[in-house]
């Protein structure tokens, strides 16, 4: 490990970084006087500018928060660095060699060595894209590279290149300056079956990866299709090295970052051409993993710079599949991930090619939480029309929500579940009770308990199979949305259809549970007598409980939004009002 950073080191760091252009990385800056710069802070939410940046004394301030310090600490606070990573980035962009007092000739030579072979692979990144841009072997590259929606003016930005299909490209090139065996240690060369020394990239399409500071470390290829050569797997990453750590790399977050800090949101893709045509059109917070699975230390990074993680993919298994790894690892970082099924099975570079970057931001907004998706998935893969299936479906999907370790969000996606598998939210919070406790659980016994709110609807259910006067009086006041449970919804739909003449339904229905599910709705005993205040008091508590569950889903909607920047919030906001006043109204009546 290095040792401490001269400070004479650190103070020529601090003189050579300009401000300014620091700042104005991460948010637009105005000129307000002789020595000032105002803009909106980063560090909190406000509409009207209150961070002030002098040129001159090298330092900023908000007058909103309080953040202040040079330059150092505003690249810090905003990327969350350390202090010595910090110092380091600047000191790269300044041009300035650091010394390290302590440090050891091991860490010297260390440090040395990771210098060389990164630049051996931005040498042989710039070999690579000369060869994509102009080179005669290039062309069939070219013409993939150009179907894929990448243009040369995003080729030159993401230094996309090509290795032609001979073994020595590199070699012949690169041996001047590097030996074979560093050339062989940066991942660059392979040995062959006789050990002789090839080019490990041969007739692909290569897309050079970089560490946070901007280094190239390694590359990823792609196979030019219709190449008849037999070059070995369709994609193909660099090896492991003293600079390449897959699992803690990210392509394009060295770019992506500061776009990822200002909104907050990073989404993540599954290809290299996905970022390149997203960040093209307009997405510039688009990042991708380096040919491996998204892990832990990809979470760790981006936790440094996102609140919300957005996976994104083109199909739903691919999105089922990192799902399942994120949630294993999600609940120990600060951000929350989302996942974003794109339609049609396109992937992100078709898409935005196809409808532009607008329509993937506006889907990117309404994704669904990792652990609603993988709820949503894994119920939806049982017949629930029966006790069985539902309890099948509950059984498989409570592992989901006993994973989670806040309480509050158990408790939520708990009643999520109960939901989807049309069941009663008091079964699956008991099975889900008994489960922690660690004592034995029948699922299938648990699901058939019923809640108050499903009393509430078999109970208007059996009112309005049961008197046609009751049926004229209340059937306009309802709708679908006051029932809670699938089976119920179903049954009042059909009743709505028939104008509730139970008989006619009976004698004609074609489902053999539906008609027994109507003959018990005509035959059972009610809980009250069939009084009208007795079916006025009923449709009541199911009144307030849809307007409860409208309010608490407008409150969830209402958290994701600014409410100074997002049009949608004064609307949702005045909904929200509304549903209150009838919802106290009702309490004030003492109907509820």
């Amino acid at each position: 490990m290095a040792g401490r950073i001269r400070q004479d080191d650190i103070e020529a760091v601090r003189d050579r970084t300009d401000l300014v252009k620091l700042v104005g990385n991460y948010l637009t800056l105005k000129k307000a006087g002789h020595d000032s710069y105002v803009g909106l802070c980063p560090f909190h939410t406000e509409k009207t500018p209150s961070l002030s940046v002098s040129p001159s004394k090298g330092v900023y301030y908000c007058f909103g928060c309080g953040a202040g310090g040079d330059a150092v600490r505003f690249l810090r606070d905003v990327e969350q660095l350390s202090f010595v990573e910090a110092v380091e980035r600047l000191a790269k962009e300044a041009g300035i060699q650091l010394r390290y007092e302590g440090e050891t000739a091991a860490n010297r030579r260390a440090a040395s060595r990771r210098t060389v072979l990164s630049r051996a692979n931005e040498e042989a990144g710039k070999l690579f894209h000369r060869m994509l841009l102009d080179g005669r072997e290039g062309e069939e590259a070219r013409a993939y590279v150009a179907s894929r929606g990448i243009d040369r003016p995003a080729v030159e930005a993401f230094g996309v290149g090509y290795a032609p299909r001979y073994s020595d490209f590199l070699l012949r090139r690169l041996t001047g300056s590097f030996s074979p065996e560093l050339l062989l240690e940066a991942g660059l060369a392979v040995k062959d079956a006789e050990g002789g020394v090839r080019d490990r990239f041969r007739g692909r399409v290569t897309f050079p990866i970089h560490d946070l500071s901007g280094r190239a470390v390694g590359f990823g290829a792609r196979v030019v299709p219709g190449d008849h050569e037999d070059q070995g797997p369709k994609y193909l990453n660099s090896p492991e090295t003293p600079v390449y750590r897959k699992n803690e790399l990210l392509y394009n977050l060295h770019r992506a970052k500061a776009a990822v800090t200002k909104s907050g949101e990073a989404v993540v893709v599954e290809g290299y051409t996905d970022v390149v045509a997203l960040a093209h059109t307009g997405v510039a917070n688009a990042v991708a993993t380096c040919g491996t699975a998204l892990g832990e230390g990809h979470f760790r990074l981006l936790s440094r710079f996102a609140q919300r993680v957005v996976l994104a993919f083109d199909s739903d298994e691919a999105g089922a599949r990192a799902a399942e790894r994120a949630y294993e690892i999600h609940q120990q970082f600060a951000v929350q991930p989302v996942v974003l099924i794109l339609p049609q099975g396109l992937d992100p570079a078709d898409f935005v090619g196809r409808y532009g970057a607008e329509p993937l931001r506006e889907l990117a907004s309404r994704a669904e939480p990792l652990v609603e998706y993988m709820i949503r998935r894994e119920v939806g893969r049982h017949d629930l029309s029966s006790v069985e299936g539902q309890s099948a479906a509950v059984a498989a999907t409570l592992p989901v929500v006993e994973g989670l370790s806040d309480p509050v969000r158990q408790r939520e996606y708990a009643h999520l579940l109960a939901e989807l598998a049309g069941v009663s939210e008091g079964s699956v919070l008991l099975t889900l009770e008994r489960k922690l406790a660690g004592r034995p659980v029948e699922v299938k016994q648990a699901v058939k308990r019923t809640s108050a709110q499903e009393r509430l609807e078999r109970e208007i259910l059996r009112l309005l199979a049961r008197d046609r006067a009751t049926f004229d009086g209340f059937a306009g006041r309802l709708d679908p949305e006051h029932f809670h449970t699938a089976t119920h919804r179903k049954l009042f739909e059909v009743l709505m259809e028939a104008k509730g003449d139970v008989r006619s339904l009976v004698a004609q229905e074609e489902d053999d549970k539906t008609r027994r599910l109507l003959s018990a709705l005509a035959l059972e005993p009610l809980d009250g007598d069939a009084t009208e205040e007795y079916v006025h008091g009923v449709w009541v508590g199911l009144h307030a409980a849809l307007l409860r569950r409208r309010g608490t889903e407008i409150r969830r909607r209402l958290q994701k939004l600014n409410p100074t920047t997002d049009p949608d919030y004064d609307g949702l906001f005045q909904q929200l009002v509304t549903l209150d006043g009838e919802l106290r109204r009702l309490k004030e009546q003492g109907e509820v």
